[in-house]
């Protein structure tokens, strides 16, 4: 659906254009928000940042009625801005200011070397090309499932299939992936 046609439902029913926006960028808005809160928050914080960050849109929508503009870029600029109002809400205080005579400096040392953390880079790309090349919606699939960590329920929202057939794509992706993985050399341990 463009934005035109989002525009047109919009001015004929707010009701069923916001239900239509709501569909075609829940997903996007999900992705956001659940980036942004990644490691500070909880599925249901989330989904709390999600709703607000549609509510702000349809407050935006309803005070700026008649314009044309790209809605993908509006809807992404606010649902960042509520993410980050979100994250930083989540976020324990903390004081990052640490004196160089203190003995705490060596706690921010890395026990890692920069060779590992290229070596894990390099892991991460590869696994995410791999997932890649499975396609549409099967690598969606497994990145809501593995990344965000999302239950197959809410998956099947997003990419618009049942419980079941969302079930049964990431039984069969799993084995695929399991294939495209060891074809890479890639196993539990790393690269071979």
């Amino acid at each position: 659906m463009t934005d035109k046609e989002l525009h047109r439902i919009m001015e004929q029913s707010p009701e069923e254009g916001r239900r239509a926006l709501f569909d075609v960028y829940c997903g996007y808005v999900y992705a956001i928000c659940a980036n942004k809160l990644k490691g500070c928050g909880t599925s249901e914080d989330t989904d709390e940042c999600l709703s607000d960050t549609f509510a702000a849109v349809f407050r935006y929508l309803d005070s700026h009625t008649g314009m044309d503009g790209e809605l993908k870029g509006i809807i992404g600029t606010i649902a960042k801005r509520t993410a980050i109002s979100y994250f930083r809400r989540l976020s324990p205080k903390t004081d990052t200011t640490v004196s160089i005579e203190s003995e705490s400096v060596s706690e921010l040392s890395s026990d890692t070397g920069v060779e590992e953390d290229a070596d894990r880079s390099a892991l991460r790309e590869a696994v995410l090309d791999c997932v890649n090349s499975l396609g549409e919606p099967d690598s969606s699939i497994i990145i809501y499932f593995y990344y965000y960590g999302m239950k197959t329920r809410q998956i099947a929202l997003l990419v618009g299939l049942s419980d079941i057939a969302v079930q049964k794509r990431l039984s069969r992706s799993r084995k695929k992936l399991r294939k495209l993985l060891s074809g890479a050399g890639i196993t539990e341990e790393g690269f071979q």
